[in-house]
């Protein structure tokens, strides 16, 4: 995989791959080989780097799920970092963004939006609230301020870089109590 692709063989790569595509689809498939280079998987339907940039995985899907905040669009990108999201947090993650999903199993939260900034937006956020730093509306009405910074080009910090590092999950006693009992 390159570390990085020219225009012209990010475009080569994705009229070549992503035949019959949407164009807004096709158009970040290409902005992101830019960035990252080839994928490491393309099937008829999505497109796959792992270990690109912060992210453990980045997918990009052809047909995205409609989801209208901050304003309608499609659901097309999917990144995942590694992060062990503590139970009694899970519900206001979701209730702050639908489109956040904690895989506690694998130690991932990942973000599906229609932007590389906006999931950074989203995870950024969702961190603050494991941290305590914001509760939910908190973090909604600070959401809806961001976006409104970008929309009238105010320089804005959250949606340039995650804030925080990704860490792998499998920490040393994650075992439920009674298995740890059982197993002496």
């Amino acid at each position: 995989m390159n570390a990085t692709a020219s225009s012209k063989s990010a475009e080569e790569w994705a009229q070549k791959n992503l035949e019959g595509w949407p164009p807004k689809t096709i158009a970040l498939a290409v902005e992101l080989i830019k960035k990252y280079g080839d994928p490491n998987e393309a099937t008829p339907t999505q497109v796959t780097w792992y270990r690109n940039g912060p992210w453990k995985r980045t997918v990009i899907y052809k047909e995205g799920a409609p989801h209208n905040f901050p304003k309608p669009h499609q659901d097309v990108l999917e990144q995942t970092v590694d992060y062990k999201v503590p139970v009694d947090k899970v519900a206001d993650l979701l209730k702050y963004n639908g489109s956040l999903v904690v895989d506690r199993t694998r130690g991932e939260l990942s973000a599906h939006c229609d932007s590389e900034q906006q999931n950074t937006i989203a995870l950024n956020i969702a961190n603050d609230i494991v941290k305590g730093e914001r509760n939910v509306e908190q973090a909604l009405a600070y959401h809806a301020q961001i976006i409104v910074g970008l929309r009238d080009r105010e320089p804005e910090t959250y949606p340039q870089k995650l804030r925080f590092k990704s860490a792998p999950s499998g920490e040393a006693g994650d075992e439920a109590p009674l298995l740890v009992h059982l197993g002496d």
